[in-house]
């Protein structure tokens, strides 16, 4: 077992509750709008200190409140640890791990990691660019503190220039923030690079792709990837892009093409194979982070199993049950032979 306790404090439709669990394997029932996809939520961002619904912490807080808490009490490694997130509505947020107040994110972080599985995730494949971009960051973040600092770094130089770029009299303000940006481009745009040609060769090795054909994902920026050049390039078009009032290069316009046999599936492919390929990339994040997190994984299924047919089903379960600790939602409770020994919370119908 992973995780053994559970506080919320005004997050999402949570007041404030407790929740115990004595299980590998948890599942959580109850109607719709009874909180089950808040919890795994809350699960989630105590692991990484992001949602996987919402780019904005405001959304996160309750109405009318003014911030929310998160506690978690994790066994891992042989000792017991207790993990504690204040966010402000404001945005300004304390992390603890025990007593001890941690100022790194990467250093908070480094208890526990989550894959999340949810009804979105087709768009991974079908939606817009994105969409894979956010897929990708996420695992990429799970694995490498480094890449998440070079991402924050990155975002937060790049709405400064943004916000400079739209005033012509802040010309010099907006050329302030180009060093960082050019200084952590290029790293993303490397490990993006990396962990596409992992998922590629992941989902390659599965075996519901092998009457299926060849799966490829195709990396494309349109931007140097040295950080001397892309200096360059940010000089030449700051001219343009006050015009424009907006930054036109950089990791935040990059993409991840899914190509099935040659195909790019978000243009020809079929509803079934969009959908197919969606849950396998997330089989391949599943797989990928299990083999590289030194830390215990939780697995989070947000009720993605009912379009899945007897024999794909079985092959999902069969993939994740290697996990620390698996936590399901469902609005009853399944009758698959998997969740026999499962332990059953029952959540009542909530306001807010």
């Amino acid at each position: 077992m992973l995780i053994e306790q559970l506080e919320l404090v005004n997050f999402r439709n949570y007041e404030s509750n407790r929740f115990r669990f004595s299980g590998d394997r948890v599942v959580l029932t109850g109607p719709n709008g009874a909180g089950k996809t808040n919890l795994l939520e809350s699960i989630f961002f105590l692991s990484i200190l992001r949602s996987f619904r919402t780019v904005s912490g405001r959304e996160m807080v309750r109405i009318g409140s003014r911030g929310f808490e998160l506690r978690g009490r994790i066994a891992g490694n042989g000792m017991r640890e207790e993990l504690r997130v204040v966010q402000a509505l404001s945005g300004r947020r304390e992390t603890f791990v025990g007593p001890n107040r941690i100022r790194r994110s990467s250093e908070f972080i480094r208890e526990f990691r989550a894959v999340v599985f949810v009804p979105e995730d087709r768009n991974i494949t079908g939606g817009s660019s994105s969409c894979r971009r956010r897929f990708f960051d996420m695992l990429i973040s799970t694995l490498d503190s480094g890449y998440l600092a070079a991402l924050s770094n990155y975002q937060r130089a790049l709405i400064q220039r943004n916000r400079a770029l739209k005033s012509p009299e802040q010309a010099a303000v907006a050329a302030a923030f180009e060093p960082e940006l050019a200084a952590n481009a290029p790293l993303i745009a490397a490990r993006r690079r990396e962990y596409a040609a992992a998922v590629e060769n992941e989902v390659n090795r599965m075996p519901a792709m092998r009457e299926k054909g060849e799966f490829q994902i195709n990396f494309r920026c349109d931007y140097p990837e040295s950080s001397a050049e892309y200096l360059a390039l940010l000089e030449r078009n700051r001219h343009r892009e006050m015009i424009r009032s907006c930054t036109g290069i950089g990791p935040q316009l990059d993409d991840f093409e899914f190509s099935l046999n040659g195909k790019l599936l978000r243009h020809y492919g079929s509803t079934g194979q969009i959908r197919m390929i969606s849950l396998l990339v997330k089989l391949a994040e599943f797989n990928l982070v299990r083999r590289s997190a030194r830390e215990p994984v939780a697995v989070l299924v947000d009720d993605v199993t009912g379009e899945l047919d007897e024999e794909n089903r079985f092959r999902f379960f069969e993939t994740i049950a290697g996990a620390d600790q698996l936590f399901f939602t469902f609005t009853e409770f399944p009758a698959q032979e998997f969740f026999q020994d499962a332990e059953r919370i029952m959540l009542p119908q909530r306001e807010g």
